[in-house]
């Protein structure tokens, strides 16, 4: 893992731990290291634990390559300060991804927010500790802030698209509300990120299709879209257009 060295990885492994709010039972059984063996490496003691298992506790965790899995829904809790978001944010965010954070306006002791940071989707309970953090734009760098009056803790968490989706349809409602133009060109900035990845299957055609419907609804004009799917496609993008229905 090319962002932390070996002796750190204990107390990092130990945020994640938290903020998924795991059992050393579920993990043992997740990934094979023995209950004991793992209690005493959380603990930064020596303990010997084979690479190839490191590597499936942290791929287990929601940790691939150095950075944030793209494939799964995060779904964490934080209880305090907002320590363990602040540590893992801060080792497993891109530096280039940029990074939006969805607020709703509900009162209640424990807020929703969901970060948004290129292909990674985080979704957060926040429960201020005496030493309570203002929010996660305090913690982390966010390049927008996207309040809604609709509640997030209602958003659909059975997939990761079903969430996304949810999600940018908000800030669609957002923008179009207020005239947001700036939003409206992060949302086109969305789009191309969709562009920009695999769409061989028929899941990311899905996706593509999906984006470019967001797209008008979101304002994008037809020859902007076009512009930027005919020079995706002219880029070596150029996948396979699945079979007619």
């Amino acid at each position: 893992m090319p962002t932390l060295a070996n002796e750190q990885l204990p107390g990092f492994a130990a945020a994640l731990i938290r903020l998924r709010g795991e059992t050393l039972g579920r993990i043992a059984e997740a990934t094979g290291i023995r209950t004991a063996n793992l209690s005493v490496w959380l603990r930064g003691k020596e303990q010997v634990i084979s690479a190839k298992r490191l590597v499936g506790l942290l791929h287990h965790l929601g940790v691939e390559g150095g950075r944030l899995r793209s494939d799964v829904l995060h779904q964490w809790q934080d209880r305090g300060a907002l320590d363990d978001s602040k540590l893992v944010l801060g080792k497993l965010l891109a530096d280039k991804q940029s990074v939006w954070l969805f607020q709703d306006e509900q009162p209640g002791l424990i807020k929703t927010r969901f970060l948004l940071a290129g292909d990674v989707l985080i979704r957060m309970e926040i429960e201020p500790g005496v030493d309570q953090a203002l929010d996660l734009a305090t913690v982390v760098r966010v390049d927008r802030v996207i309040s809604t009056p609709t509640a997030l803790a209602g958003v659909p968490i059975d997939s990761l698209a079903s969430a996304r989706n949810v999600l940018l349809a908000l800030a669609e409602q957002t923008a179009s509300d207020v005239g947001d133009e700036e939003l409206l060109e992060g949302l086109m900035f969305r789009l191309t990120e969709t562009l920009g990845s695999n769409v061989t299957s028929a899941q990311g055609w899905q996706q593509l299709e999906q984006a470019l419907r967001f797209a008008f609804n979101a304002g994008a004009q037809p020859g902007d879209i076009a512009k930027l799917v005919d020079s995706h496609f002219r880029s070596g993008g150029n996948a396979d257009m699945p079979p007619a229905q």
